[in-house]
């Protein structure tokens, strides 16, 4: 019996390199860019903790990283939070509720709609870098501490904040989290136990205790680059930031009109168990069998995958064991001829641990969209523990259209924690919508006004200039102003 399909109806993120939403990413995926930078100095003082030697104690040998532009900011006044009690908020949970806000918007969903639904609300977050430094102090700790540094309350908070009545929970399987909050996500949805949910993850780095720990551990790259499935992969580069998708069934989703931007076919979870090498050494094995179930389960022929967004983090170790389970289970019966095409977000932007699998749903969802995968970067000399000939793998060393046919489109998605968590994802193209005839537009006809809300005359501004920004970048007029209309909430301060 196939599993019940799941849409997703709304998306936000926020990754590294200025990505403020989507269309930014898709963007920076075009441009072939990579955000890595390093962390700034000012935020723990990373000249202190610096030393070009692992074995130097209490150093990390690099703080190359994708970062995500003012983690501090926060407006919460715009969330009826009090200053004090902000002040303790991990950042995390500040954006996470501004994603969240997003992803209703972008679904069409007026946030305020949503009091008292039955929504669930799903984050993979592991993290707490922000609580670790306020223990530095503990005269800081008050009420408000427990509250803004549990991870519990990441999700928690999200379903307090929009009064919403579904399943709420926070999930830490490591670097898989948020895959496998989106399949505690969607297994909920296919039971009936909610009819929305958010689905994310989020990661902020503000502490060097990560960075020292994993040097230690000679798993991050000293050069700062995530060369996936490269000969010189020499570890994987930290990175933050955060992305909720929101999720209805697609039947629901498509009785309710809802636009869809992909949807969900299948996911899956399992774990290593008593892997050989140590609990934080991958299984080829165990990772094999979990994508055989899972495309088993949705009725899918994994031969006909048109892309595989994989976990490659461009370590020595981890990606020819990946590539071995990909052979196993999904590529190695494909024709010569018809290779299965990899790559990794990871390449543009680091890897967000916690949130990682979400920039991998995220990337497969946009690629579906434009039917095409950007290039995977840094892969310049094939990995020689890997047998890509052989195993019909091909990284994406070049921008990608996909080839249409009679079906949809598929993209899997892997991600993997550390701990032998694995976490697998199906996704496929949402059929087109019927068109609907339109009269004739007149040419000389006027424009529509675009209406802009928000809850400050600063905040006003911003958005003004966000909507400045896009309409320079060729993002059509209309479509905006129908959008404005009616997907945001409208709020105390209004311009057209």
């Amino acid at each position: 019996m196939m599993e019940k399909k799941i849409a997703i109806i709304g998306m936000a993120c926020r990754f590294p390199g200025g990505v403020e939403g989507p269309d930014d990413f898709w963007q920076l995926l075009c441009d072939e860019r990579d955000a890595v930078t390093a962390i700034p100095p000012d935020r723990f003082g990373t000249s202190f903790y610096q030393h070009p030697s692992k074995r130097e104690p209490g150093k990390s040998y690099t703080f190359a990283a994708g970062v995500v532009d003012d983690v501090a900011g926060f407006d919460a006044d715009f969330f009826g939070i009090s200053p004090r009690e902000a002040a303790q908020m991990d950042p995390q949970q500040r954006l996470l509720l501004e994603l969240a806000w997003e992803a209703f918007e972008d679904a069409g969903v007026r946030p305020a709609s949503m009091r008292g639904r039955d929504c669930g609300v799903f984050v993979g977050v592991a993290g707490m870098d922000y609580g670790n430094r306020n223990m530095d102090d503990m005269n800081t700790i008050d009420p408000y501490s427990a509250t803004g540094n549990t991870l519990s309350i990441a999700s928690n908070r999200v379903s307090y904040l929009f009064d919403l009545r579904g399943p709420s929970m926070s999930v830490d399987t490591a670097c898989s989290s948020s895959l496998v909050a989106l399949h505690q996500a969607v297994r909920a949805l296919q039971s009936g136990e909610t009819a929305m949910a958010l689905a994310g993850g989020v990661n902020l780095l503000l502490h060097p205790f990560g960075f020292v720990s994993f040097s230690k551990a000679s798993m991050l790259s000293p050069r700062g680059r995530c060369r996936a499935f490269d000969a010189t992969g020499d570890g994987y580069v930290r990175a933050e930031g955060g992305a909720f998708v929101l999720l209805k069934p697609l039947d629901q989703a498509l009785a309710d009109g809802d636009t869809i931007h992909a949807v969900i076919a299948g996911s899956g979870v399992n774990s290593d168990g008593h892997s050989h090498g140590g609990i934080n050494v991958p299984a080829a094995a165990t990772q094999a069998d979990l994508l055989r179930a899972v495309y088993r389960r949705a009725g899918i022929d994994p031969r006909t995958l048109a892309y595989l967004e994989a976990h490659g983090t461009g370590t020595a170790v981890g990606d020819p064991i990946e590539a071995r389970a990909l052979i196993d289970a999904v590529s190695g019966g494909r024709p010569k001829s018809d290779p299965l095409l990899i790559g990794s977000v990871k390449t543009n932007i680091g890897h967000l641990e916690t949130a990682s699998g979400m920039a991998g749903l995220l990337k497969a969802v946009l690629c579906l969209k434009h039917r095409a995968v950007p290039r995977s970067l840094h892969f310049d000399t094939p990995n020689p523990g890997i047998d890509f000939e052989g195993g019909r793998l091909r990284v994406v060393d070049r921008f990608t259209p996909l080839a249409r046919g009679d079906a949809p489109l598929t993209i899997g998605i892997n991600s993997f924690g550390f701990g032998g968590t694995n976490a697998h994802v199906v996704v496929t193209e949402a059929a087109a919508p019927t068109p609907v005839a339109q009269p004739a537009a007149r040419i000389d006809a006027p424009l529509p006004p675009l209406v802009l809300t928000a809850r400050s005359p600063a905040a006003l501004a911003a958005v003004a200039a966000r909507h400045l920004a896009r309409l320079q970048s060729g993002a059509d007029w209309a479509a905006l102003a129908a959008a404005a209309a009616r997907r945001r909430q409208w709020l105390e301060h209004r311009a057209v």
